[in-house]
């Protein structure tokens, strides 16, 4: 049986808190487990919940992940518009090699079917990429994977707090 929590304790558990120190840290630094330090905290008003402060972190690193993604759009969109400029120019230009493996222009009023499937695919997947982007910032089809992580991080607390009970019994 462990030994009973003195005052010291309770008052290293309320500055090391304050410090910032994390739950496992205080607990090694105790001699405690990490649920016995939880539940002395919770006694004492504290909590180990740092939502709160890092909420203006998350928040700064959502907002730059979403200028890179616009960065992003804005030039796919290009891409693909300079693949489109290209195949409908009035002199399409290719590069073919000769028989003995020298590169030389070929200039035509139109791309070969090869070339146009090629150039094809390219503005579909410059497209499709857009708009998958596009899709992150306007919500769509994120809830359900914000969902999913926020169950399983919860799922994965409870088997950690589960575990730190069986240790102390």
């Amino acid at each position: 049986m462990p030994a009973p929590i003195t005052e010291r304790e309770r008052e290293d558990l309320r500055r090391l808190h304050a410090a910032g120190r994390s739950r496992n840290e205080i607990a090694r630094e105790l001699g405690r487990s990490g649920s016995t330090v939880s539940k002395l905290a919770a006694s004492e008003g504290l909590s180990f919940d740092r939502a709160a402060s890092v909420a203006p972190a998350l928040e700064a690193r959502r907002a730059d992940l979403a200028a890179v993604r616009l960065d992003l759009i804005h030039r796919l969109y290009a891409r693909a518009a300079a693949q489109l400029d290209r195949v409908e120019a009035t002199v399409y230009v290719r590069v073919d090699l000769t028989a003995a493996g020298v590169p030389v222009e070929v200039e035509s009023d139109h791309p070969p079917a090869q070339d146009e499937r090629h150039h094809a695919q390219a503005i579909s997947a410059y497209l499709t990429s857009a708009q998958r982007l596009a899709d992150i910032d306007a919500g769509k089809g994120t809830g359900e994977v914000r969902s999913m992580l926020v169950d399983l991080a919860r799922g994965i607390r409870a088997v950690v707090q589960e575990g730190d009970t069986e240790q102390e019994g």
